[in-house]
């Protein structure tokens, strides 16, 4: 039966492509569970390179039944190949085994085991369980110590499943040393998007580093959030000049009434860079209240200027008078 169960394997993998005989051989084996288990032991349980047949199987897990499936994924999860525990892994997460949870947690807490099983363990302790794991993952995430990339996996998979602690858990991580953690959290603020985030976020507009405030940027745009807005439009009135122009790049398609406003208002300001993006974002999201200073800035002494105020206005339905044969 040994044999056989292999050969069925590999003829799935290996030769069938259409999908009702992919089902009948899937079939068959669903329906010989023991002949089937005999067959994991035999290549996961030996002192022999059973690779191959190792890869077929894992190929197959995600059309077995649930008993079988887990029964693949419970044995790959622990083999002496990495390639086989990632895929393991792999499995677990797309099949959501949550009885493995339990050894799921051992391999995260082995800070020898590589990246990738450990990443794929964080996910699936915080896609099965939050409730349960949520806890060990603020840990991970905390932890300086810690491997930075499993620290911002822990981030991302507590988006999916966030409570008042982990918002707070996310605020807090905004002062990290760590600037792809404070990048990674700023990114979750915003897609948790509660009212606790936006005071968060609009604290880390401020950051020295550029990502972070794009993160924070987008997070308060996408938000929907009235006191966001307003927030982002106040800032748009008291930040440096490099951080003014970051603003007006990310916010201009918003087409919010506040965020228009401030814009406008940086259309008088003495930078020349930000009074020319100013002008660019008037005829990218056009807005009527705007038409005098645009007038104002035909004259400015910048020639890009002069172009994109006219081409907001000429996008309000404004007509250049010389078109006309008057003078201006």
């Amino acid at each position: 039966m040994y044999e056989s169960v292999v050969n069925v394997v590999r003829e799935l993998i290996l030769g069938a492509q259409d999908h009702g005989r992919r089902q009948e051989i899937v079939e068959s084996i669903n329906e010989s569970p023991a002949e089937f288990k005999a067959f994991l032991d035999g290549i996961f349980d030996s002192e022999e390179n059973h690779t191959e047949e190792k890869t077929l199987v894992l190929d197959l897990v995600d059309f077995l039944s649930p008993i079988l499936g887990m029964e693949v994924v419970r044995r790959a999860i622990s083999d002496s190949d990495r390639q086989t525990r990632i895929r393991g892994f792999q499995a677990a997460y797309r099949r959501q085994f949550d009885t493995l949870n339990r050894r799921v947690l051992e391999v995260l807490q082995d800070s020898t085991e590589c990246f990738e099983v450990r990443k794929w363990a964080v996910h699936i302790l915080g896609g099965t369980d939050p409730v349960e794991y949520a806890k060990y993952l603020r840990k991970i995430m905390r932890d300086p110590n810690e491997d930075v990339r499993v620290r911002k996996e822990a981030i991302y998979a507590l988006t999916n499943a966030s409570s008042n602690v982990t918002i707070g858990a996310f605020c807090a991580l905004l002062g990290d040393t760590n600037v792809e953690i404070r990048q990674a959290s700023a990114w979750a603020l915003g897609k948790v998007g509660t009212d606790v985030s936006v005071d968060c976020l609009l604290a880390a507009l401020e950051d020295t580093d550029e990502i972070v405030r794009d993160w924070a940027i987008r997070g308060l745009r996408d938000s929907d959030n009235t006191r966001a807005l307003q927030g982002l439009a106040e800032a748009m009135k008291i930040l440096d000049p490099a951080h003014q122009r970051q603003l007006i790049r990310l916010v201009v398609e918003k087409r919010s009434e506040v965020i228009s406003r401030a814009i406008v208002e940086l259309l008088g300001t003495s930078d020349v860079e930000v009074r020319k993006l100013a002008a660019w974002a008037m005829g990218v999201s056009p807005y009527p209240p705007a038409t005098s200073e645009l007038e104002r800035l035909l004259d400015d002494d910048d020639a890009q200027i002069r172009e994109y105020a006219k081409k907001a206005l000429e996008r309000l339905g404004w007509a250049n008078p010389t078109d006309f044969g008057l003078m201006i």
